[in-house]
């Protein structure tokens, strides 16, 4: 299938750095909310989401400045416990409601307030998890939230429970908390099901920091966004029409398709892999030579390809995900 000539990141575009994921004493994190932006500050970053776990916040006017803005929003949960009387958790969809564009915030029929608590859709026994996450993510967009869906391996979640869900504008593939917890950080699988499919979700690497001691869970998985200016609204704009990378490490500097050819510039690398729908062995790994790095790689492409996405990976094994190109 032909795919039209598209830089997806130009060069020339300001970039801004993000965690969408964060937690501070609100809900279960170490630290305030001002020590949790003020950290994140610190280390060049230019906007955070303080997504509390079932708690609306909304710190902007508070820990707002000119190179650094928050993002209003909530970590949202869906669970479903064994019984009603031993209350296991086995599943749980936890979903990022973020304060929308000043579009979609004027178009809502109801907006949530600062610190409204939004109580957790409880199931028991079995559930039909679509549904459920699809009820979830439907109430926060009537708040005239943008959606997202977090940490799907760390939740118990089936693919069954995920595949068809509609309007969310990404899902988590790293969580950098929970791969240091234990090991159930990557959840590529999940997006690359669901772009096999044709869903236009992005993906998105995230700290779901806590602040913890016990293991580091900062400043490992973020996002870059090209936006016009550091607003609220450009910002999450940006995020829902896929014009960001997510990293653990490298940088794309820029990447695109031009004349049946997928490329990419980025920091230096040890290998890139092109991630394809269509056939079996769509994808194709260049790696460097022995004691070398690259900051370019290209692939030619077959014509069969539904979508292409890019991974670029250091010297240290960290990654680097670009959002998908689809065919025409």
């Amino acid at each position: 299938m032909p795919f039209s000539n598209r830089i997806a990141l130009p060069a020339d575009t300001p970039r801004y750095k993000g965690n969408l994921h964060a937690h501070s004493t609100v809900s279960d994190g170490r630290l305030t909310p001002a020590e949790v932006a003020a950290d994140f500050h610190a280390h060049g970053y230019q906007f955070l989401c303080l997504s509390e776990h079932d708690r609306y916040t909304d710190f902007s006017a508070e820990l707002d400045r000119e190179d650094f803005i928050i993002l209003p929003g909530l970590e949202a949960s869906a669970v479903l416990y064994d019984d009603i009387h031993a209350r296991n958790r086995l599943k749980v969809h936890h979903m990022h409601g973020i304060l929308g564009t000043d579009e979609m915030v004027a178009a809502a029929p109801r907006r949530f307030s600062h610190m409204d608590y939004v109580h957790p859709l409880e199931r028991f026994g079995t559930w039909d998890g679509l549904v459920v996450a699809q009820q979830l993510g439907d109430y926060l967009a009537a708040h005239g939230c943008a959606v997202t869906y977090n940490h799907p391996l760390w939740s118990r979640i089936e693919p069954y429970d995920v595949l068809g869900l509609k309007g969310i504008f990404g899902i988590e593939v790293y969580n950098y908390d929970t791969e240091n917890e234990g090991g159930d950080g990557a959840d590529t699988v999940y997006w690359d099901l669901m772009l096999r499919r044709g869903a236009r979700v992005g993906g998105i690497a995230a700290d779901d920091s806590h602040h913890v001691l016990a293991f580091d869970d900062m400043f490992g998985g973020w996002v870059v966004v090209c936006a016009p200016e550091l607003t609220r609204s450009a910002i999450v704009r940006a995020l829902m029409a896929g014009e960001y990378y997510s990293s653990a490490g490298p940088e794309v500097r820029s990447w695109g398709v031009t004349d049946g050819c997928a490329w990419v510039d980025c920091s230096p690398c040890e290998r890139v892999t092109l991630v394809a729908g269509g056939p079996i062995g769509g994808n194709r790994t260049v790696i460097a030579p022995a004691g070398e790095l690259m900051e370019h790689a290209a692939f030619e492409l077959r014509g069969t390809e539904t979508y292409v996405r890019l991974e670029c990976t250091d010297a240290r094994g960290r990654r680097a995900w670009t959002n998908a190109l689809f065919a025409d």
